[in-house]
């Protein structure tokens, strides 16, 4: 293959965010008691995932700030049930994002492939949207920073992905050739329409093989398959 260059998004590609997530989450309802206004655990988590998907949607399309991402999908959640409590809402916030970075869930297979590329001397990067006082921590904790020459994170750079800026900024940073790039990642809309508009060959991992109607270069449902093609 001709690329040198691979970039990775961290959340969902190669860190579980879902399965840390719902830890994370499970240990906080029970913290604040929150069974005092949902029915269970469950009741919960199904009213936050669309407010969180919705949220963040629109804070990487540049329409909110990070903050009513960070608190507001908490707070909206809490309001669901009926419980009006800003300052709770802001501490729940605060923990989640600490507490959640402390998690060491990988995707299967994920260390198998980064030995895999490190062994064949490909150029490592994290590409990544998530905030910057988790990432980074994300990364030590399970295991992934050793691998990666580079984490770029979109609040250092002021641009979130798919924005064109984003891929411009960290293919030149690195001093990269877009024929010898390729982007990995697990949102069609942040990573492969961000990476096909921009000209990189790109991966979409999809676990769950959920339909679509994009136009990828390359699909696959498991990160061992990239052995096999890179």
């Amino acid at each position: 293959m001709p690329y040198k260059h691979l970039f990775f998004d961290l959340d969902h590609t190669l860190w579980d965010f879902h399965t840390n997530q719902i830890a994370t989450l499970k240990d906080l309802f029970e913290k604040y008691k929150l069974n005092r206004n949902f029915k269970d655990f469950n009741e919960f988590f199904e009213i936050y995932m669309p407010i969180n998907l919705n949220l963040w949607h629109e804070y990487q399309q540049g329409r909110i700030p990070k903050k009513d991402v960070k608190v507001g999908r908490f707070y909206q959640t809490f309001l669901k049930a009926n419980y009006d409590d800003m300052a709770t809402a802001i501490a729940f916030a605060d923990d989640f994002v600490k507490n959640n970075s402390l998690q060491t869930n990988v995707i299967p297979n994920a260390f198998e492939l980064l030995d895999y590329l490190k062994q064949k001397k490909y150029h490592l990067y994290i590409i990544t949207n998530g905030f910057k006082e988790a990432q980074h921590t994300k990364m030590e904790r399970s295991g992934l920073t050793p691998y990666f020459e580079k984490t770029f994170i979109s609040e250092d750079i002021g641009v979130s992905k798919p924005h064109k800026k984003f891929f411009e900024h960290v293919v030149k940073t690195v001093n990269a050739k877009k024929s010898e790039s390729l982007v990995i990642g697990d949102s069609l809309e942040n990573d492969i329409k961000g990476a096909r508009e921009f000209g990189v060959d790109h991966v979409f991992f999809n676990p769950m093989e959920t339909a679509h109607n994009e136009k990828v270069f390359k699909e696959i449902k498991a990160l061992k398959e990239l052995i096999d093609w890179l």
